[in-house]
């Protein structure tokens, strides 16, 4: 029986026709605007950049340019090979921090090792990150400005970046923002960088090599859904692959591309976030419910609610995978040898990708036991904009179903 005919059987209805539905009418906005506005109305400045490597290397150079003292920079151990390189190359020591479970930070730690840096008359410049806008770290900063007030504040907001107004006034203490725009939406590149002082560099201008095989990608992508060219699907995966291969670990940060500021101009963002909260509020709830859930696999807390309404808008949705449960209770040989990244393809093979976020470094994963196991475990589903309630269901159908399978 087809996906489709379960669904019926279910009394899950894939509608096409009838009635059209009602759709509240929304101001488009500019989200570059947004972002310069609001970084602008609480005394901050905000740069545009190719992406998210760019804006910490940008970031870095701006750093390096306003303090005499050495600095050393203190990561969460879950960060991927993008956030220390821009450090690394330029000559800059890193080390890494402990995470909960639930991937807060562990503040203990993490004073210790300020601390330990303002001891030897370093400065600490400390990287945070509210993992998926559900590990809070509301009270993060102020804990780093009292172990060492010339610590330096840099906060990803990668994935809470479309409530500017949020963690720019509630992170007073933060000296930077970073985040990357093009993990949002569909365009070429796109990161913001904001600063509690005026930049003291400009970016680089001009087309990259970057830009334009994403452009050309993305074009590419378009045509493969239309059509389902496999071919088609090959060369434009390969761009994008070649895309990520010409960055130069933020040593050269560039400016936003025009292509990509025009197109953010105008975007219909309340209902993005409309769209990205109801699909994990379905997807959330359906993987709750799910007979192996906290047996195969685990969630993080959800993301805060407000009157209904999450605090963040989602970015992805990740579970954590318990593979040895999964052999233990498999059927098949195959499943009985099951690896993450094997039913991460299992996944794939029937349309449903969930990306592994992310890798880390051995010294990372010693640091943080936590933090090894949620990168060596974890597979993140897309929510976004894209989807609708059918295809989360589906989404969730699929897993249960791969599992029921091994």
């Amino acid at each position: 029986m087809s996906e489709v005919l379960k669904n019926e059987v279910r009394g899950i209805m894939y509608e096409i026709g009838s009635e059209f539905n009602f759709e509240k009418a929304s101001r488009r906005q500019d989200l570059v605007a947004l972002l310069s506005e609001t970084a602008q109305n609480n005394d901050r400045y905000a740069e545009f950049l190719r992406c998210g490597r760019d804006a910490i290397g940008f970031v870095a150079d701006d750093i390096i340019a306003k303090n005499k003292d050495e600095i050393r920079v203190l990561m969460p151990a879950l960060a991927c090979d993008s956030m220390v390189r821009p450090f690394e190359v330029r000559g800059i020591k890193v080390e890494y921090y402990k995470l909960s479970p639930e991937l807060t930070v562990d503040e203990g730690y993490l004073t210790e090792k300020i601390n330990n840096i303002a001891g030897e008359k370093i400065t600490p410049v400390v990287l945070i990150m509210n993992f998926f806008g559900s590990a809070g770290i509301a009270n993060v900063s102020k804990a780093i400005k009292d172990a060492c007030r010339g610590a330096i504040i840099i906060e990803d907001v990668t994935h809470i970046l479309l409530e500017p107004e949020k963690y720019i006034v509630k992170d007073i203490l933060a000296d930077y923002h970073v985040g990357s725009i093009r993990k949002w939406l569909g365009v070429p590149d796109g990161a913001v960088a904001i600063s509690s002082t005026e930049f003291v560099m400009g970016a680089l201008t001009g087309e990259t090599d970057f830009t334009g095989l994403r452009t050309e990608a993305l074009i590419e992508k378009s045509e493969y859904l239309d059509n389902g060219d496999q071919e088609l699907k090959a060369h434009f995966r390969k761009l994008l692959s070649d895309a990520e291969d010409s960055l130069s670990d933020g040593l050269d940060p560039y400016h936003m591309s025009d292509v990509s500021a025009e197109y953010l101009s105008d975007l219909n963002i309340e209902n993005i976030k409309n769209r990205r909260r109801a699909n994990y509020k379905n997807l959330y709830r359906l993987l709750k419910e799910a007979p192996l859930f906290d047996k195969a696999y685990r969630l993080l807390p959800e993301i805060p609610a407000n009157n209904d309404e999450y605090e963040y808008t989602p970015f992805m949705l990740p579970i954590v995978l318990d593979i040895d449960f999964m052999k233990r209770s498999a059927i098949t040989d195959e499943g009985k040898n099951i690896t993450r990244d094997g039913f991460e393809r299992r996944l794939a093979k029937r349309g449903v990708y969930a990306p592994v976020l992310w890798p880390i470094s051995k010294e990372a994963a010693d640091t943080c036991a936590n933090s090894g196991s949620f990168s060596d475990n974890m597979l993140a589903f897309w929510i976004d904009q894209r989807y609708s309630r059918f295809d989360m269901e589906r989404v969730a159908e699929i897993l249960r179903d791969e599992l029921s399978r091994l």
